[in-house]
C-alpha cells in the first residue's frame, strides 16, 4: 500500500473507530471527566499521566510528551508503518481500502514473501515430523529449550539431505531462481557421461541445521539463520569443518543491519518492562527468553548499527547491551556509546565474566544470576569517559584534545539537559574548564546511514517554516487564530505548510456551519498524522490541558509574533521581486514600468 491513501478514507476510518477502544487493548483506561486516563505505554510510570480524548480522537501523555491519534498510536507502539496502521484500523472498522496498483514491484515482493513463508513451513514441518526431526528435537531437549519457546520463535529443522527443500518448493511450483536469490537454495551444473555440462541442478543451502526464522517487525519471515547440528560421524572424516552458523544473504527482503532477531516476539515484553536487552546471537536470545527475559533481541551476525538502535527506539529508550568481558567486548562497548547518543537512547553495558556468553552464563547462574548481572550494568557514558579520559600525567594540551573529541561525540544530542549533565562529567573527568567546554561548538558530522527524511517534514527548522508550524498548531486549537490568519491572507504566502493550513481553515469553516458557533470544533485527529511529531505532541498537550488566562495570553503573543515573521518574509519577497522587475524594465527602456514599480516599492516601505 505504497500509494497515497485518500484523506476521505482516513476520515471514515477515524469516524468508525473509537480511539479509546484501540488504546484499551494495550492500556487500562478509566473515565476521568471528559477524558480517559491510564498508565502511559511509552514510558514507565506509577501515577497515570496518559490522557485520551475519545470525542476528538487524540491522546497525550503529560509525562513523556507523546501525543497523536489512533494511527500514530499504533505506529509508535507496534513499530509499524503508517500504511500498516491504516490497514489494521480499516479492517477493524470495516472500511474497504482503495485497491493498490498491482505493479511489478508489488508482485515481486509478494512472491518473495510467499517463498520465505513456504520455507518456514517446510523447516517447521521437518522439526515436528516424528522421524525426520527426532535428532533436532533431542538436541532442543538437551539444550533445555522447551516446546513453547520453540513454538514462540517458530524454530525449524533443515534435514541433512541435499534436495528436501528443493522438492518441496518444486511441488508447489515456486520460482527457483527467486528462491536462489533469497539464499534458500543454490544452483550447479550437472555433467553427463561425456563430461559435458548437463541440465541445471538445485540443492538446499541449509542442511542438518536448526533453523531460526528471521522476521520483520510485523512478523513476516524475511530470512533464516541456521545452526549446524552436532554429528560426530559426519565430521570425523572432514578436513575442513562447516561453519557453525550460516545466515541468509542480504536480499530485497533481508537487510541484516536494519533488523533485529526476536523483535516481533519481544515487542509486548519490552512495553511491559520498559527496557530491552540486546545480545549477539540466536542461542543467546533463546537462552535468556527461556529463563524469563522475554524482552531480549539479537543482532544478526553484525556489529550493532545505528539503524537497529533507531528501530529499538520505537519501543524503548532504555537498552541493556551484553558485551563479552574481553578486549573485543570493551571495543564493542566503546563503539556502541556514540551510536546510542546519535539515536537518542540511554545505553547500559552488561559485561559478562571472561570466557562467558549470555547462554553459558544463564545456564550456570539462572535467572537470578542474570538479573544480578543486569542490575550491575553501568551507563555506557561512564565506560566511554573512563576509557577515553587522559591519564593524570597528561598535559593541558592532551586533556583539551581528549575533551574536544568527547564533546564531538555528544554533539548529536538534542536533549539539552542531558547534554549539559554529560558535559559536566567530561569537565570533571578530563580536568578541563566546564565553562570553556560549554563554549565549544563542534561541527556535527553527517549522520551515518540516516534514512532519507520526508522532504516536507525535514525543513521545519528554517525561520519561515518554523513560524508556519507555530501558526498551524495554534490554528488547530483556537478558531480565532484562523480568523486572523485568513483576514491577512497569509495562507497563500506559506512556503511549505500552506496546504495543511488551508485544510485546517476549511475544517473550521465547515464546523461553524454545522454546529453552534460557540461550540464549534474540528477533527483534530485528521491533522495529527500530517504534522511533524513535535507539533502533533504540542497540539495534543495543549488540548488536554485546562484553559487559563496565562496560556491564552501566551498563545496570543505567539500568534502575533508568527504573523509578524511571515509578513516580514512576504514583504522581503515582494521587495526582491519589484527590484528584479525594475531592472528588467530599465533594460527594456520601459520608463512607465519603472515608475510604477518604484512607487510600489516606496508604498511597500511605508507599510
Amino acid at each position: 500500500m505504497a500509494h497515497k491513501i485518500p484523506e476521505e478514507t482516513l476520515t471514515e476510518i477515524r469516524s468508525r473507530v473509537s480511539i479509546v477502544e484501540v488504546i484499551s487493548v494495550y492500556v487500562s483506561l478509566r473515565k476521568a471527566g471528559k477524558n480517559y486516563t491510564g498508565l502511559c505505554p511509552f514510558h514507565e510510570e506509577k501515577t497515570p499521566s496518559f490522557s485520551v480524548n475519545d470525542e476528538r480522537g487524540f491522546f497525550h501523555c503529560f509525562g513523556c510528551g507523546e501525543g497523536g491519534n489512533a494511527f500514530t498510536f499504533l505506529c509508535r507502539l507496534e513499530g509499524i508503518s503508517f500504511p500498516e496502521a491504516v490497514k489494521r484500523l480499516a479492517a477493524k472498522a470495516g472500511v474497504p481500502l482503495p485497491q493498490e496498483p498491482d505493479g511489478p514491484q508489488a508482485r515481486e515482493q509478494d512472491r518473495l514473501y510467499r517463498l520465505t513463508s513456504l520455507a518456514k513451513t517446510y523447516f517447521r514441518y521437518c522439526l515436528l515430523d516424528e522421524q525426520v526431526g527426532a535428532a533436532a528435537r533431542r538436541y532442543l531437549d538437551e539444550r533445555g529449550i522447551p516446546k513453547e519457546v520453540a513454538e514462540r520463535f517458530q524454530l525449524g529443522y533443515a534435514p541433512a539431505g541435499w534436495n528436501g527443500l528443493v522438492r518441496f518448493l518444486t511441488n508447489r511450483r515456486a520460482p527457483m531462481d527467486k528462491a536462489a536469490a533469497l539464499g534458500l537454495i543454490g544452483e550447479r551444473s550437472g555433467q553427463n557421461e561425456r563430461n559435458r555440462p548437463g541440465p541445471q541442478q538445485w540443492y538446499d543451502k541449509f542442511r542438518h541445521r536448526l533453523m531460526f526464522p528471521i522476521t520483520d517487525v510485523t512478523g513476516r519471515p524475511v530470512g533464516f539463520g541456521g545452526r549446524l547440528m552436532p554429528d560426530p560421524q559426519r565430521d570425523a572424516g572432514r578436513e575442513r569443518p562447516q561453519p557453525k552458523y550460516i545466515n541468509s544473504p542480504e536480499s530485497a527482503l533481508y537487510k541484516k543491519g536494519s533488523l533485529l532477531y526476536g523483535l516481533f516476539q519481544a515487542k509486548e515484553p519490552i512495553r511491559e518492562t520498559g527496557r530491552v536487552l540486546v545480545v549477539e546471537g540466536y542461542t543467546d536470545l533463546i537462552s535468556l527468553v527461556q529463563r524469563g527475559l522475554r524482552e531480549t533481541v539479537a543482532v544478526l551476525g553484525t556489529a550493532l548499527t545505528l539503524e537497529q538502535l533507531r528501530l529499538l527506539k520505537r519501543f524503548s529508550t532504555d537498552i541493556y547491551i551484553f558485551f563479552d568481558g574481553d578486549d573485543a567486548g570493551r571495543r564493542a562497548a566503546t563503539r556502541a556509546f556514540p551510536l546510542c547518543v546519535e539515536a537518542g537512547l540511554t545505553g547500559r553495558g552488561v559485561f559478562l565474566p571472561q570466557g562467558e556468553d549470555p547462554d553459558s552464563f544463564g545456564q550456570a547462574q539462572g535467572l537470578e544470576g542474570l538479573e544480578e548481572l543486569i542490575d550491575t550494568a553501568s551507563p555506557l557514558e561512564e565506560f566511554y569517559f573512563t576509557q577515553h579520559a587522559p591519564p593524570p600525567e597528561a598535559s593541558a594540551f592532551q586533556r583539551a584534545q581528549a575533551a574536544k573529541a568527547a564533546v564531538a561525540v555528544l554533539s548529536p544530542m538534542t536533549d539539552t539537559l542531558a547534554r549539559g549533565a554529560l558535559l559536566t562529567q567530561v569537565a570533571q573527568r578530563f580536568g578541563v574548564s566546564e565553562e570553556e567546554l560549554r563554549r565549544l561548538r563542534p561541527n556535527r558530522t553527517p549522520q551515518r546511514s540516516a534514512p532519507s527524511p520526508d522532504p516536507q517534514r525535514s525543513r521545519p527548522g528554517s525561520p519561515p517554516s518554523s513560524a508556519e508550524l507555530e501558526l498551524i498548531q495554534l490554528m488547530l486549537v483556537d478558531r480565532q487564530v484562523v480568523t486572523h490568519v485568513c483576514e491577512r491572507n497569509l495562507i497563500p504566502t506559506f512556503q511549505e505548510w500552506g496546504e495543511v493550513a488551508a485544510d485546517i481553515a476549511q475544517a473550521w469553516q465547515q464546523a461553524a456551519h454545522t454546529t453552534q458557533a460557540g461550540r464549534a470544533s474540528i477533527d483534530i485527529g485528521a491533522f495529527l498524522d500530517r504534522l511533524p511529531k513535535r507539533v502533533a505532541d504540542y497540539v495534543s498537550k495543549t488540548l488536554s490541558e485546562e484553559e487559563s488566562e496565562e496560556r491564552a495570553a501566551t498563545q496570543e503573543q505567539l500568534m502575533w509574533d508568527c504573523i509578524g515573521k511571515i509578513q516580514q518574509v512576504q514583504h522581503k519577497s515582494k521587495r526582491v521581486r519589484l527590484q528584479r522587475e525594475i531592472r528588467e524594465a530599465e533594460q527594456r527602456g520601459d520608463d512607465a514600468g519603472v515608475r510604477q514599480r518604484l512607487e510600489a516599492l516606496r508604498a511597500l516601505g511605508r507599510s
